[in-house]
């Protein structure tokens, strides 16, 4: 009897180890139309994480990359992606798709947080969003935050109403907002410059680097609310083990030299940490934000 007990046991032990080893892999998710660019990215980072989450039955972390988040939210349902990183507007799209929960604030290029811009050329007669009535506003594409969500919804909650136009030049009645997408910050901004468009939006960043390179051209009419400049959310049903260590692997990174050195490497990184408001609380006001859009007719 005790021989039997012991084999079977044993039995247990390997059904264990056999059902932990067919669940090795750790997948990665972002935004992007190719694969390549975004390998050189996060590479550092995924070979990181190999490392440090091994001895707990992870023996590769991958990198697959889907073009909108409609795909991705697929793939997070069918289990196929475990982590997506990507701006909170962007994640928050996600989740709703997904039922995914965003766990994590990722410090990107060391910033915790950031903000969108309007901004139009000082020659455009512009002043404020008011003044946009039957103008041509330049934004990103509908997967963007700074690029398209947050502008979007600055517009409707100063009762603007919002046309996409199917070229810069098309048509639309003077009681509109005419946009078009550029697909690109730097088409966004050149689009302003050129005159294509009369105002767009991008993130705090990229208008600084703009002013710079061209400083007394371009004024800011609106700013938005401040976001955490990158999460982290993970699929339904990720082990609670391994999303313990996760957390804890992630957030001690900044804390060890190579760490630093890997954060540096990915996306000028500071580090990653906990939501200062906690999770729900950062996320109310962003779930708003997406449905006010959903209800204007805009996805």
């Amino acid at each position: 009897m005790f021989r039997r007990n012991i084999l079977c046991f044993v039995f247990s032990l390997t059904w264990l180890t056999a059902s932990w080893a067919q669940a090795e892999t750790l997948n990665l998710g972002t935004l992007n139309e190719g694969i390549r660019g975004q390998m050189r990215i996060y590479e550092p980072l995924l070979t990181y994480l190999e490392d440090e989450l091994e001895e707990y039955g992870i023996s590769e972390v991958r990198l697959v990359v889907h073009p909108s988040t409609q795909l991705m939210a697929e793939a997070i349902s069918r289990r196929e992606v475990d982590i997506f990183i990507d701006s909170p507007l962007v994640v928050a799209k996600v989740a709703q798709l997904s039922g995914g929960v965003p766990f994590l604030r990722h410090w990107k290029d060391g910033q915790a947080s950031y903000y969108s811009v309007i901004f139009t050329h000082v020659g455009s007669g512009i002043t404020s969003l008011e003044d946009l009535a039957g103008r041509r506003i330049a934004l990103e594409d509908y997967d963007s935050s700074s690029g398209f969500i947050l502008p979007a919804h600055m517009l409707l909650r100063e009762g603007l109403r919002l046309k996409k136009l199917r070229a810069p030049g098309a048509p639309h009645t003077s009681d509109e907002v005419g946009y078009f997408l550029t697909y690109n910050d730097k088409n966004t901004m050149f689009s302003v410059a050129s005159g294509r468009a009369d105002a767009g939006a991008t993130n705090q960043k990229n208008y600084l680097d703009l002013m710079e390179a061209r400083p007394d051209e371009f004024r800011v009419i609106a700013i938005s609310d401040k976001f955490p400049r990158s999460v982290l959310m993970h699929r339904p049903g990720l082990s609670e083990e391994l999303l313990k260590e996760l957390r804890y692997t992630l957030k001690a990174m900044n804390k060890a030299e190579d760490g630093r050195a890997v954060l540096k490497s990915f996306q000028n990184s500071a580090g990653f940490d906990e939501f200062a408001a906690g999770s729900k609380r950062t996320f109310t006001p962003i779930f708003e934000i997406l449905q006010d859009l959903e209800d204007a007719g805009i996805n």
